[in-house]
C-alpha cells in the first residue's frame, strides 16, 4: 500500500494573521513548476479574487526551499550568518546544510504564501 502524501499550505497576511490549509493533490498539482518570488492567482488553490506570493516551503524530508538555489534539486551549500535555519554559536562559523532549489516540485509538502491581495471572501477566521 502506498501512503497518501499530504500537501500543505501556510497562508500569511501583512497585517500577521495566518492560517494552515490541507489541499488536495490535484490543486497541489497546479502549483508545480512555480518558482520563489511568483505571484499566483487565488482561484488555483480555490480562493477567486486573492493574489498569492510564494515565499518558500519545504520538502516531505523537511529540507527548506533558497530561493538562490535554481531549478528542482537538493543540494549541500555552505551557509554563515542567519540563513535557512542556521543561527551560528560563534561569530564566523559556517555549516554544510542540504536544502532545495526554488521551484516547487510534487516532493513538496509544504508552501509557503504571502497574501498580495486581497478577495471578497473570508480568508481568515475573526475571534
Amino acid at each position: 500500500m502506498s501512503e497518501k502524501t499530504v500537501y500543505r499550505l501556510n497562508i500569511s497576511a501583512t497585517d500577521g494573521r495566518s492560517r494552515k490549509l490541507t489541499i488536495d493533490d490535484k490543486r497541489f498539482g497546479r502549483l508545480e513548476g512555480m518558482h520563489i518570488g511568483e505571484t499566483l492567482k487565488g482561484g488555483l488553490i480555490g480562493f477567486p479574487n486573492y493574489e498569492f506570493q510564494i515565499t518558500g516551503g519545504s520538502d516531505s524530508s523537511g529540507f527548506p526551499m533558497v530561493k538562490d538555489i535554481q531549478g528542482p534539486l537538493k543540494k549541500k551549500i555552505l551557509v554563515s550568518k542567519r540563513r535557512v535555519g542556521y543561527k551560528p554559536i560563534r561569530k564566523g562559523q559556517k555549516r554544510r546544510k542540504m536544502v532545495r532549489g526554488n521551484e516547487i516540485t510534487a516532493d513538496m509538502t509544504l508552501v509557503n504564501l504571502k497574501v498580495v491581495k486581497m478577495g471578497e471572501s473570508e480568508l481568515f477566521e475573526t475571534k
